[in-house]
Parts: C-alpha cells; structure tokens; sequence
C-alpha cells in the first residue's frame, strides 16, 4: 500500500468569543456551509437561542445517532449556556471525524453580555428564567438579606414569655 496516497484528515477543532463566532456567522449568513448547533437542553433552547441554530441535546441518548446523520465536512458552530457542554459536544465531535468545530467560549451568556443579537423567537425572554443557579443565588441572596432584619430578640422574648407562662 501506498503510503503517500493516505492523506490523513486535517481537523479543525478551535475555542472562539462570541464576536468571533457573530463573524463567521455574518460571513456565512448568504451560504448553507456552516450550522449553528445549541447542545443544551430543549427547555433552554426554546427559551433563548442564536439565529439557524438547531437543538442537538449533548444529554439526550439519541445523540451519537444525529451526529452520524450529519455531514462530517461541514463546518459547525457549537454552543451552550455557559460553554462547557459545548466543549464536550466539540470533543466529541472531533473524536466523531468532523472536520471543522467551533465550541463558542462562555456561551449564550457571554453572547449577551457582548449585545449580541439572539433569534427573534425569543425576545423578550429573560435568560436567568431558566437558570437554577442563578434562582439558587437570588434565594440565598434574599434569606440573607431578610435574616438581618429579622431581630435576634424576637427568639428570647418568646423564649422568656414561653417560660413565664409555665410558672404561672
């Protein structure tokens, strides 16, 4: 066997900001050669997504079966909520022989912090809606800030009037 018929595939698999990945959206916007795929889940996708983009689930079992449907020569631009299923979604893709993957650093919430414009479908969504950390915070955030008003003689009066009730 000829070795130097072999041609090994070359493998683009590249971190980039959200206004890099705006660009090569903008670049691409008239042709069908790039797709946007959002890896988070479909509640998160139909709350806030980019523009084109389509919902592959990182979670969901049926993965490995869509991405084998998919053309590995194409050129993809992957993303999340923060960035890190992305990554994942990205490496496996690579393992998977895509060619060209772009896994967009700090995902859709970078994507706004930088004004970036998200599909009209969801205008007007609050993005934090969907975030359990996020409530997570606001919670603790809010049993704190009520705890100080609450005054640390209010337990001993009851205290006080609970056992002067029982001498009587």
């Amino acid at each position: 066997m000829n070795e130097s018929a072999i041609k090994p595939t070359v493998q683009l698999s590249k971190d980039i900001f959200p206004k890099e990945a705006w660009d090569l959206i903008s670049k691409h916007r008239d042709r069908d050669d790039l797709f946007i795929l959002d890896v988070g889940t479909p509640k998160e996708f139909k709350d806030l997504h980019l523009e084109r983009a389509m919902n592959v689930n990182l979670l969901s079992r049926f993965l490995k079966s869509r991405l084998d449907l998919m053309d590995k020569t194409a050129t993809y631009l992957v993303y999340c909520k923060v960035g890190r299923r992305s990554k994942i979604a990205q490496k496996l893709m690579q393992r998977f022989g895509f060619q060209k993957v772009y896994n967009i650093t700090g995902g859709t919430l970078l994507w706004e912090e930088e004004g970036l414009p998200f599909s009209s479908e969801t205008d007007g969504v609050n993005r934090f809606s969907f975030c359990p950390f996020f409530i997570s915070v606001v919670i603790l955030k809010k049993i704190k800030k009520l705890s100080h008003k609450i005054p640390l003689h209010l337990g001993r009066h009851q205290d006080s009037a609970a056992s002067a009730g029982q001498k009587s």
